[in-house]
């Protein structure tokens, strides 16, 4: 018995705690669309991962709420963060050796002119994917 006392106690504490950091939304906004425009903000609404309350509310004010991203896109865009975080630690252990051993590894400055031209290009176009999918 001691131990569904317990339970309800802690369940009550959770709904206190809850209730203190929702606002109370007691007024309501109203508007009349069509059809379309309804199923249009819903499809929205469940794209961002929000109720269609919460989603015209936040639009309402002004926020842009973002899509979110589909299994394909997060796969990409750690697939992208992965392999940039891969290119920047081999630049850094190239840029760790001594300049005398760096030149005996890398005697053809014009390959390792070429090859850093490259490794900044890469760098650059991966951090516009990140930025893009973040959004």
């Amino acid at each position: 018995m001691k131990n569904k006392n317990n339970v309800k106690q802690i369940d009550k504490n959770k709904d206190e705690e809850k209730d203190r950091k929702a606002p109370k939304r007691i007024l309501r906004l109203e508007a009349r669309v069509t059809e379309d425009e309804y199923t249009k903000a819903a499809e929205l609404a469940q794209s961002c991962g929000l109720t269609m309350s919460d989603y015209v509310r936040r639009t309402a004010l002004g926020h842009h709420p973002h899509l979110r991203l589909t299994e394909r896109e997060a796969e990409a865009l750690c697939s992208l963060s992965d392999a940039r975080g891969d290119l920047n630690r081999v630049v850094a252990a190239v840029k760790s050796i001594q300049a005398d051993k760096r030149a005996i590894y890398f005697s053809d400055t014009r390959f390792v002119e070429q090859w850093m031209k490259a490794a900044t290009k890469l760098i650059s176009r991966w951090n516009q994917i990140e930025a893009y999918l973040n959004e």
